[in-house]
C-alpha cells in the first residue's frame, strides 16, 4: 500500500496491491473516501 502526493497534479495517489481483489477494492475504497472527507 502507497499513499502519496502527486508531484505533478492537485491529486493523492493510492496505489495497492493483493491477491484478493475484493479485499483490495474495499481497502482503497476506504482509504479513497477518508482522503476526500479529510480535504
Amino acid at each position: 500500500l502507497l499513499i502519496r502526493k502527486s508531484g505533478t497534479e492537485p491529486l493523492i495517489r493510492v496505489m495497492a496491491e493483493c491477491e484478493d481483489e475484493a479485499l483490495l477494492r474495499r481497502v482503497v475504497g476506504s482509504i479513497v473516501d477518508a482522503v476526500k472527507a479529510a480535504v
